[in-house]
């Protein structure tokens, strides 16, 4: 269930809201916890940033019940996400449009915990609530009434990083140890592969496409990542814009510009899900990105990323890496998506509002601090 579909979204609060709370008026809620549970459930949400959010608290659970089997419950949007994230000693593919089969893939593996890390999506909840697990626990989201089937609820709040959160549920949980030392969220990928672009020097990653409901309020306008390009150049620069095959004919025109600006660039797809594109990512200088899945996978990969935020809520969603900086407008605006879809009401141009001043800035002061070679000036 992707927030970015409005019409998944309003099917799950229509339809998924009556018939969860009608269920779980006739269950009880159980007390009693497994008191060393052997057979854990996890599932998340399935956007790409979400999942890869995930990744530390997946490995919390780990290393707070070492001799437990973890399952994480994927879906088809996030399973090659799943595939690189430590932690799960299996993942089992479901499909949320069909009940029967998903309650019997669920049931199968005969859980003692299932925890749901979801926020909003009432499907996940149902199928928690009914998954044959000794104990659940999932989260309280004001104003998304999917609550009452779970045995042990914990809040999601909208004034901490959606790790947090996360992590959260699991000290919440009642049945997961104190975590002393939390993991940082991390991507497991072999260097062994080929590098893509392996014959340049200079890599400046620039991800200007946003996905889901409402992208292009995300997206900053095409002028200024040419700008932003001619602040960032040196003379063996190469601008690689990535995308996916699905952005491939908005990346024409903005590599026309940027070529037309002087600039050496090239488009880049990846061929193999997310192999080639975090080893581009690992090899680039400087990664600058709009709020997005990629932007997470390049913070989290370790490449120093300046992330765009516009709408997107810092706090919230922002960059979590070793090597990372968060652009908001400079006049305050913006930060209003929580879930991320609460569009309604809010201004269109915050991104807009954002300089590439701002954002020179921030890659200038990035590089100085991650290490690297100061950005060339002006």
């Amino acid at each position: 269930m992707q927030r970015g579909n409005q019409r998944n979204r309003q099917l799950d609060l229509w339809v998924g809201t009556p018939l969860l709370n009608l269920l779980a008026s006739f269950r009880r809620r159980r007390t009693q916890r497994p008191a060393n549970p052997q057979r854990i459930g996890v599932i998340c949400s399935p956007a790409l940033g979400d999942t890869l959010l995930f990744s530390g608290p997946l490995q919390d659970l780990r290393a707070a019940l070492p001799e437990a089997h973890v399952v994480h419950l994927c879906m088809q949007q996030n399973l090659a996400a799943a595939e690189i994230i430590p932690g799960a000693d299996k993942r089992v593919l479901i499909d949320l449009t069909k009940p029967p089969e998903t309650i019997r893939r669920i049931r199968a593996q005969r859980f003692d915990v299932l925890l749901d890390f979801t926020s909003w999506q009432r499907l996940t909840a149902f199928y928690t609530m009914l998954s044959g697990a000794q104990f659940t626990v999932g989260f309280h989201s004001p104003g998304q009434y999917r609550s009452r089937g779970y045995d042990r609820v914990v809040s999601h709040t909208a004034d901490r990083h959606e790790v947090d959160n996360l992590r959260a549920l699991l000290a919440g949980s009642g049945v997961v140890p104190p975590v002393i030392h939390p993991h940082a969220p991390a991507v497991v990928i072999s260097e062994n592969g080929p590098a893509p672009l392996a014959e340049e020097r200079d890599l400046v990653v620039f991800h200007p496409w946003a996905s889901g409901q409402n992208s292009v309020l995300r997206e900053w306008p095409e002028d200024r990542w040419v700008e932003l390009a001619r602040r960032l150049v040196r003379p063996e620069t190469l601008f690689v814009i990535t995308g996916a095959p699905s952005d491939k004919p908005r990346m024409t025109p903005l590599l026309e510009r940027l070529e037309a600006a002087g600039l050496r660039a090239v488009p880049f797809v990846s061929p193999d899900g997310f192999l080639s594109l975090t080893r581009l990512l690992r090899r680039s200088r400087l990664v600058a990105s709009v709020n997005t899945g990629v932007m997470h996978l390049a913070a989290i990969a370790g490449a120093p990323t300046v992330s765009l935020n516009g709408p997107t809520a810092e706090h919230r969603w922002g960059a979590r890496g070793r090597c990372c900086a968060n652009v908001q407008p400079a006049d305050g605006s913006g930060g209003y998506l929580h879930l991320g879809f609460e569009f309604k009401g809010q201004p269109t141009d915050v991104i807009e509002r954002i300089t590439v001043d701002q954002v020179a800035e921030a890659c200038e002061a990035l590089t100085a601090r991650c290490g690297g070679v100061t950005v060339g000036a002006r």
